[in-house]
């Protein structure tokens, strides 16, 4: 068996990637020697080792050790603590026949010197021709209490340790079961049947058979095959050197073992397989090399998912930034992709990645209008739910709002209001007129109520843009250049919104002298106007014929006499300079309200056009000019790798390194 091509192959492939590393990162298949304190794992591991480790409790049983037996032709030995450069150093070679009680109590005096228990690991690996290639791991021995003097912790430390080994389902149970302690008081049993408990991978290993009575010996045998407690891997049993022959060479200890079995016919019940070292020895190296071909597959999908995991994470990184040439350069290319996609952004051209992105973070919902029978003169904007990123739909809502809010707002002075501010505003004109500088200041009294709207509506459009670039600049941009990024669109921002509160000032004082050249607007006033003509002659039409008919009553013919009633009866109004007054004030305000509606529109139109569209989106490229600005110092604080950054990077080429090699392995 151990000689077979495909086992060589098999362990060889386990102990490679277990050398470099692997097993840091995912657990790989491997024999642990579990049990309670002094139940004999140390003859269990020297029998499988061919190595004397030392008895004394201070020493054996404080770290987990895990031995690697590797078949090469030249011998040697080697040992390893994680983070212990100058242990690691001393013991990096060394010959294979040296005794390793030194080695186990300098780790002891590292690992043990400020703990009772450590949680690290001794990892012994020895070589040579002869050797039978297989890797086990002797745990801390389990107890139940501490004596005077020791922190009461190690109970739960050691069970914690061990446990990490036992739950792990690429790792075999040796669970070692002296023949002296009845099967029910066996704790690494119940720990072993918690975390497998269809007994897949846990088996039994009696120890100290010649303790046992002659009385008891039957029921051991029993145990042995399998008849008392039922394990599906069977059990083992194997005799303990005692403390007098913790000195003899392996083959010699052998014999003697040998002898032991043969000495009671009972003993003979038990296959060859089951019993002895040398046979254990087989028997775990079968057992191994089957758990390692059953677990391949699935180890190889971990590993190239790791693979996936380490190129993401060096992908997230990018290229080593290392100078300040490689710096400018990096950060000149991610505002060239910034400009570009931002471009595109403010044209409406979004890129699938970016539409799913906002799918998952926005639900849209109607945009609220305006009622056009509403009378409120409200100048709050309304909570829009447009999705924050589509930056150009958010706009043109808002414009829309804003169009609606001026052209569907009933501000207005009442006709009494007007006759009032004429009085007010009267001049030096002829009696009857009203000058233009008493229009342009009546007119100015709507078109203040305006500029207050269009500043709400434009301080909420800006604020919208500001608020949308930025939270696309987070998505699209390198995390270490947000900051700045978003910086410096802010001082863009800040500089653009000061043009745009300027240019609605101009906006407003041209507005402030009334002018238009509209076709609209005097269609209108001539339409309004010939309107208020009809009117008049229908009423008056309609006055003079009840007067008429009221002054023929009971008479059929229409003579002097009642003619002359019929004028005393009219009492036609006269034509004075009063009642032309009275019309010219009815005209201005019908003058008003045709001009109004065409310097609304006009107002909306070039608001947007001269404010948003241009300080905004049109001059975007001054915020790239800023960027370019950025300085040499702020670029490099920014992209050049920090010492931890190195680190990282470094620490994960070498997993991604372990990975691929430990992959081409597999």
């Amino acid at each position: 068996m151990f000689e077979s091509e495909e086992y060589q192959n098999i362990i060889d492939k386990i102990n490679k990637i277990r050398s470099y590393g692997l097993n840091k990162m995912i657990t790989i298949p491997q024999i642990a020697i579990l049990g309670d304190q002094s139940s004999g794992k140390s003859s269990v591991l020297e029998a499988i080792t061919k190595l004397s480790f030392p008895r004394n409790i201070d020493t054996c049983t404080r770290f987990a050790t895990q031995v690697s037996l590797r078949q090469s032709e030249r011998a040697g030995l080697s040992a390893h603590i994680d983070d212990e450069h100058d242990f690691n150093k001393k013991y990096n070679a060394m010959e294979a026949t040296a005794n390793i009680n030194p080695i186990i109590n300098e780790a002891n005096r590292i690992l043990c010197s400020r703990v009772e228990i450590s949680d690290k690991v001794l990892e012994i690996t020895i070589s040579g021709p002869t050797l039978s290639p297989l890797t086990v791991i002797d745990l801390p021995g389990y107890i139940n209490t501490t004596v005077d003097g020791q922190d009461k912790s190690i109970v739960e430390t050691i069970r914690t340790i061990n446990t990490r080994y036992i739950k792990d389902s690429r790792t075999i149970i040796l669970a070692v079961v002296p023949a002296n302690v009845d099967l029910n008081n066996i704790f690494v049993l119940g720990e072993a049947e918690r975390y497998d408990p269809s007994n897949e991978r846990t088996i039994p290993i009696v120890t100290k058979p010649d303790t046992v009575e002659d009385d008891l010996l039957p029921s051991l045998v029993e145990t042995i095959l399998n008849k008392r407690k039922f394990m599906r891997l069977g059990y083992l049993v194997m005799k303990n050197s005692s403390f007098r022959d913790i000195e003899l060479p392996w083959d010699t200890a052998r014999l003697k073992e040998e002898e032991f079995f043969n000495s009671s016919p009972l003993w003979a019940q038990v296959p060859e397989s089951r019993k002895g070292r040398a046979s254990v020895e087989k028997f775990l190296g079968r057992l191994l090399v089957d758990h390692i071909k059953k677990e391949l597959p699935q180890l190889k999908l971990e590993v190239l998912a790791l693979i996936g995991v380490c190129e993401k994470e060096i992908a997230v990184l990018g290229p080593p930034v290392s100078n300040l040439t490689s710096a400018k350069q990096k950060y000149l290319s991610s505002i060239m992709n910034l400009k570009s996609s931002l471009t595109e952004l403010l044209d409406g051209r979004y890129t699938l990645e970016y539409i799913n992105a906002q799918k998952a973070e926005t639900t849209a919902e109607p945009n609220p209008v305006l009622d056009e029978d509403d009378d409120s003169n409200d100048l709050s904007v309304p909570a829009l739910t447009t999705d924050q990123g589509f930056i150009r739909s958010g706009l043109y809502k808002r414009y829309e709002n804003f169009s609606n809010a001026l052209n569907k707002d009933k501000f207005i002075l009442s006709k009494d209001k007007v006759t009032e501010l004429v009085i007010r505003y009267k001049g030096n004109e002829l009696p009857g007129f009203i000058s233009f500088t008493t229009f342009t200041q009546i007119y100015t009294q709507t078109l203040s109520h305006w500029h207050d709207i269009t500043k709400v509506r434009v301080l909420d459009m800006h604020r919208y843009f500001f608020k949308a670039v930025s939270d696309y600049i987070a998505f699209t941009s390198d995390p270490l250049l947000k900051n700045v990024l978003q910086l410096e669109f802010a001082k863009f921002y800040s500089s653009q919104i000061i043009k745009i509160d300027d240019v609605v000032e101009n906006i407003f004082t041209d507005e402030g002298s009334p002018f238009t050249m509209n076709k609209y607007y005097f269609d209108t006033i001539m339409k309004k106007r010939q309107e208020k003509a009809e009117k008049k002659q229908r009423e008056q039409l309609d006055k003079w014929k009840g007067h008429i008919e009221q002054a023929t009553l009971g008479t059929k013919v229409l003579n002097s006499t009642n003619y002359a009633n019929c004028l005393n009866t009219l009492k036609i109004e006269d034509w004075t300079v009063s009642e032309n007054e009275k019309h010219a004030v009815e005209d201005l305000t019908d003058e008003l309200l045709s001009y109004c509606k065409v310097a609304r529109k006009r107002i909306v139109d070039v608001v947007v056009l001269q404010s948003i569209e241009r300080y905004m989106i049109k001059q975007i490229n001054l915020y790239f000019d800023l960027l370019i600005a950025v300085d040499d110092n702020t670029i490099s604080s920014m992209l050049l790798e920090s010492p931890s950054k190195i680190a990282q990077r470094d620490e994960i080429q070498n997993r991604l390194h372990v990975l691929q090699k430990s992959l081409l392995e597999l």
